[in-house]
């Protein structure tokens, strides 16, 4: 008998979703402007991974990884970015570039969204 799908799984398909597009974000920025991180692309496949997995079956432990993958992600890339957070603060060029502040903060929104997702996937059922 078929399982039926709850909002739960949807959440699991947008955190994943987010996670893509965060992945994707992150790989075409990171290498022209001398930020790629080993650490930040794993967060971001073991996410997927793991949202991938919990579609085919909801297992508690994957939910955690799930978050706690795009949790690493995200804040290892603003912690990396700190030097350009100074820069465009004091309005120099010295630690970081400042004029990738933006998009730093828009490729760490979508790593967030996909965290907050996750985090509400955590409570519900994937499925009835």
């Amino acid at each position: 008998m078929e399982k039926k799908r709850t909002i739960g799984s949807y959440f699991v398909i947008l955190a994943g979703i987010l996670g893509i597009l965060s992945l994707v974000r992150f790989q075409m920025w990171a290498p022209k402007h001398n930020g790629s991180d080993l650490l930040i692309t794993a967060g971001l496949v073991i996410g997927i991974l793991a949202d991938v997995i919990l579609l085919v079956k909801e297992m508690d432990i994957l939910k955690v990884i799930a978050t706690a993958a795009y949790t690493i992600a995200a804040v290892r890339l603003l912690a990396d970015s700190v030097g350009s957070f100074v820069d465009a603060f004091q309005g120099i060029v010295m630690f970081g570039d400042a004029t990738q502040v933006g998009t730093i903060i828009s490729i760490a929104a979508v790593m967030l969204a996909a965290v907050l997702v996750s985090v509400i996937a955590s409570f519900m059922k994937q499925s009835a």
